[in-house]
């Protein structure tokens, strides 16, 4: 199976990239920090749409977080709320333009109305409802 990892060198797609490897997968990794191509805020993204057309499957964990720390300075910004809109209409736009399956990586956090970062991953999972397709809480 072909499989896209959107978020390939974060902590979980770094971890999920080398199991699915280890599984017999083909994966195809994707994340900013491989090439700025590969930045899913760009809109109409021509590196997004090949990869994700020749994928089977899609895990898309890619999201503008670093953790507990950044949370608490950076998610208050419109830059934090910017990229995470930007990357998910983007990506969700392309699954939906090829009908491809996925799983959207949401969080516990994604029913707590006071935090941006919450917000985002709800609309997420409004999104990924939406496509019908799955979702996975860390």
């Amino acid at each position: 199976m072909n499989v896209l990892v959107l978020g390939s060198s974060g902590q979980v797609g770094a971890y999920l990239c080398d199991y699915l490897k280890s599984h017999g997968h083909s994966v195809k990794k994707f994340d900013i920090v491989n090439d700025e191509k590969q930045d899913l805020r760009i809109s109409n993204n021509e590196v997004l749409e090949r990869m994700v057309k020749e994928s089977d499957f899609v895990f898309f964990l890619a999201f503008d977080v670093g953790g507990s720390r950044y949370l608490s300075k950076y998610q208050h910004t419109i830059e934090f709320m910017n990229n995470n809109m930007l990357l998910m209409t983007n990506t969700f736009t392309v699954l939906n333009k090829y009908n491809k399956p996925f799983v959207f990586a949401s969080s516990q956090m994604s029913n707590m109305s006071y935090s941006p970062y919450g917000i985002a991953k709800a609309v997420g999972e409004s999104y990924t409802r939406s496509l019908g397709g799955g979702r996975v809480n860390y």
